[in-house]
């Protein structure tokens, strides 16, 4: 089966300037069940959600918003490693997540974790930290200008079976103990600051291992995390401001 080219710029921009559909625009690379959840909150009736292909197509369309003025648009994009210096000014009327990643929204507004029982939890916790402090290492590489690498699978950082960090990581990254200051820093807002598809990698290797009976898969804790949560707090703060966008 033949691929699909990916959409460009130029692409979605001729999409926008041809629609008076009030448009959400999103990187485009999360579970539809967090777009659908969006759609459903934005309180504008018939509102579309356009995926634009990742970050640089996102980014590269705001850029050219004046070829589309008639059209009412949001754009959505995460922090990513922004959340550690400042978002550049240019993109300051982007609604940007409070967290690394939405995927940190909605996790920092659940409490997924209860979940966990004790003996998981124990363990849990033990992994949590070495993760933390690979993470507070790469974003002090971020910081210094240097190559930081922060897409690695929670299997890579931490072995099955195992609660310290690889020896292989720490021999691919050359990886140095990060000042206290830095990990204190990653520490206090773990669930906002650590990357969240890594938090629900580490979440779900307990929540759907083997020997468990009720099993849950990533994709289950993005719903529970978005719909039975009372009050999302965090996931509601990007629906505020969607909203705010959308009218002006």
């Amino acid at each position: 089966m033949p691929q699909t080219s990916p959409i460009t710029a130029d692409e979605l921009v001729a999409t926008l300037s041809h629609t008076t559909l009030p448009t959400i625009l999103v990187e485009g690379k999360y579970d539809m069940t967090i777009y659908r959840w969006l759609e459903n909150r934005i309180g504008l009736p018939n509102t579309d959600i356009l995926p634009c292909g990742g970050r640089n197509n996102l980014l590269a369309v705001y850029n050219r918003k004046s070829e589309f003025p008639h059209l009412k648009t949001a754009f959505l994009a995460d922090q990513d490693m922004w959340l550690f210096t400042a978002i550049p000014a240019t993109y300051v009327d982007i609604v940007w997540t409070k967290g690394y990643s939405i995927e940190n929204d909605i996790y920092a507004g659940a409490t997924l974790e209860e979940l966990l029982d004790k003996d998981e939890r124990n363990d849990f916790k033990k992994v949590l930290e070495s993760v933390i402090e690979w993470f507070a290492f790469e974003v002090e590489q971020y910081r210094a200008g240097k190559e930081h690498q922060v897409d690695f699978h929670i299997n890579k950082i931490v072995k099955l079976g195992e609660t310290g960090m690889s020896a292989n990581l720490i021999a691919v990254r050359g990886f140095q103990s990060p000042s206290q200051n830095t990990l204190s820093e990653i520490q206090s807002e773990y669930k906002l600051k650590v990357r969240g598809k890594i938090l629900f990698e580490l979440l779900t290797r307990y929540l759907s291992a083997t020997k468990r009976k009720p099993k849950h898969s990533t994709q289950a804790l993005y719903e529970i995390g978005i719909k039975l949560v009372e009050k999302p707090v965090y996931m509601e703060r990007l629906v505020r401001l969607l909203n705010k966008a959308l009218e002006n």
